[in-house]
């Protein structure tokens, strides 16, 4: 007596997973730090324009822009603050960074510090109309993880190979 049976073996496609994977974790890259990007600005006012000239660089890094307007026109401005800053991406084999920073002086000094209460300091941050200490890093970071928790990996499905085999 012969017997024959047919039976299927599924083969996962590693390549081209890890492909999917690349694409769909650095947009996620991209619009978390954009969202990151834009939380950031909302919370740090415009005066002359160089605290908000400091992201300029991780802005380009994003591939998107944003004008930069309301300043004093007078002063330092948008310039000053692309100078003392700088933006980094590194995407693939399985890194995703997005790093920003600063030297901007008053940016770093806002972030941390009561600036109306301190009245060494009251010759160049008197009268701030923007609470400080900023904070930020940790409230943009807050607006980012929010946006990380809601990615969601490729599903393996899609790249899976079935063949089929007959025995007998």
């Amino acid at each position: 007596m012969k017997f024959t049976f047919n039976y299927a073996t599924m083969h996962l496609i590693t390549a081209g997973y890890k492909g999917e994977l690349d694409r769909k974790l650095h947009q996620a890259l991209i619009d978390g730090g954009i969202a990151w990007l834009n939380a950031a600005r909302a919370i740090i006012p415009v005066w002359s324009g160089a605290a908000h000239g400091t992201f300029l660089k991780l802005a380009a890094k994003l591939g998107t822009s944003f004008s930069i307007g309301g300043g004093v026109p007078w002063l330092i401005g948008p310039p000053y603050g692309y100078a003392r800053s700088a933006a980094r991406m590194v995407v693939g084999d399985g890194t995703y960074i997005l790093e920003y920073s600063t030297s901007l002086w008053h940016l770093v000094y806002n972030e941390y510090n009561n600036a109306n209460a301190n009245k060494k300091a009251a010759h160049v941050f008197s009268h701030l109309k923007t609470p400080t200490p900023y904070h930020f890093q940790e409230r943009a970071g807050e607006v980012f993880k929010q946006f990380a928790q809601t990615v969601k990996l490729p599903s393996p499905w899609a790249i899976l190979q079935v063949k089929s085999q007959k025995v007998g």
